[in-house]
């Protein structure tokens, strides 16, 4: 049996690779107006019909319809995760209620009742809760006995994601099917387990996981796929200097953990290595950083815009991710849609997109192609698969539909 699904908003296809992974999910249609990220989802998925529709648009909503009636595809299952611009922490100020991006969750729901599909799995970021049109969102979901949804804040890590990703799902069963759904959340730690604690002692300072036992030798183990560190996720890839832009590369290494192993998935030479120049200066700054660290750990000399120039203005980026450094042993930081949202922990450079993709989840079986702006933009608004195959597991599973 294969279900077919609908995937909409559909970016580069986290949600899609991550249902696709249970074996019963085939993703038949995709629709984005990205259209970098759709040429990112069609390399990987070249079986699915992927339209570049804007659903903010009823005459784009109508065409999908159409499309789908034209071609007699009896969708099963429609996901997707709307544009979280409008939802998100970083507001500058923006009157957010009204924000148009916030109108695209009810067009969400308007196709899903208008296809009627066995089930859908919606996806953002949990500030979507907080927000006057979420009980409207949910209302219109329901409909009068149409479905039965629910809805929880679930973190990525718990299911085996070597980066931290909390997000919101509301997820519905039809009526006819007789159940309610039930959210998996993997291994349900606590969300603020998975950041960072800094160490001072004798004057030098170190970072270590906040994970309590036993899971924090359940993170340190290779062999356990059930919570994966940063070196366990990326320590086996190429090694790049700043300013390299390579096609495809050998392993650097044999797999040295399990979940290596199961990202290589057959592949010899995996794609996706490009890592941006970087200037002097923000060099000699991570050199003085230790791994997990961020600007707070600068001496003061490094401080200021020209380093060791104590005529120069202090640095600008003080915030928290500011020169910050990923810590081996630990959970990545949420994957970001910019290349300097986080450094090598080891290297005094940037992530390449292949590294940025690992962290989110993504097997080097996806296509990431040569290009780096638009690539690692898309890994950071996609939906990490591993998260997407743990929780429709879940569901299937409640379904009867697998073991």
């Amino acid at each position: 049996m294969s279900l077919k699904a609908l995937d909409l908003f559909c970016g580069m296809g986290g949600l899609s690779w991550g249902i696709q992974a249970t074996g019963l999910i085939d993703p038949v249609w995709a629709v984005d107006k990205h259209l970098p990220a759709l040429e990112l989802y069609e390399r990987n998925f070249p079986s699915t019909h992927v339209l570049p529709l804007d659903l903010s648009q009823r005459s784009d909503i109508d065409q999908l319809l159409e499309k789908i009636r034209f071609y007699g595809d009896e969708v099963d299952i429609v996901v997707g995760g709307s544009p979280c611009r409008g939802f998100t922490q970083i507001r500058n100020g923006q009157d957010t209620q009204s924000d148009p991006h916030n109108r695209l969750a009810m067009k969400f729901a308007e196709i899903v009742r208008a296809l009627n599909p066995l089930l859908f799995i919606y996806e953002n970021v949990p500030q979507l809760e907080s927000f006057s049109m979420f009980p409207k969102f949910l209302g219109r979901l329901r409909g009068r006995g149409c479905y039965r949804v629910s809805h929880a804040v679930v973190e990525a890590a718990n299911f085996g994601t070597p980066s931290r990703r909390t997000r919101l799902f509301v997820v519905g069963f039809r009526v006819d099917l007789g159940q309610t759904p039930d959210i998996s959340r993997g291994l349900d730690i606590p969300h603020q387990q998975f950041w960072w604690q800094r160490n001072v002692e004798e004057n030098k300072i170190t970072y270590s996981p906040r994970l309590s036992e036993p899971w924090k030798s359940i993170l340190l183990d290779p062999n356990d796929l059930r919570l994966v560190n940063v070196e366990q996720a990326i320590a086996d890839l190429p090694l790049l200097q700043p300013g390299v832009s390579a096609g495809k590369l050998v392993y650097a290494t044999p797999a040295q953990s399990a979940y290596q192993k199961w990202a290589r998935q057959g592949i010899r030479k995996p794609d996706g290595h490009a890592v941006p120049l970087i200037r002097p200066e923000t060099q000699a700054r991570l050199e003085a950083i230790p791994p997990g660290g961020n600007w707070r750990d600068l001496p003061e000399p490094l401080t200021r815009k020209i380093p060791h120039d104590l005529t120069s203005s202090l640095l600008k980026r003080r915030h928290y991710s500011a020169y910050r450094r990923l810590l081996p042993e630990g959970h990545s930081p949420t994957v970001q849609g910019h290349a300097d949202f986080a450094y090598h922990y080891q290297y005094e450079r940037a992530l390449t997109p292949r590294e940025l993709a690992r962290l989110m989840g993504f097997s080097d079986k996806f296509q990431l192609g040569q290009g780096h702006d638009a690539v690692v933009q898309a890994i950071g608004n996609a939906v990490p698969p591993r998260m997407a195959t743990g929780i429709t597991t879940g569901l299937l599973r409640q379904l009867g539909m697998m073991k």
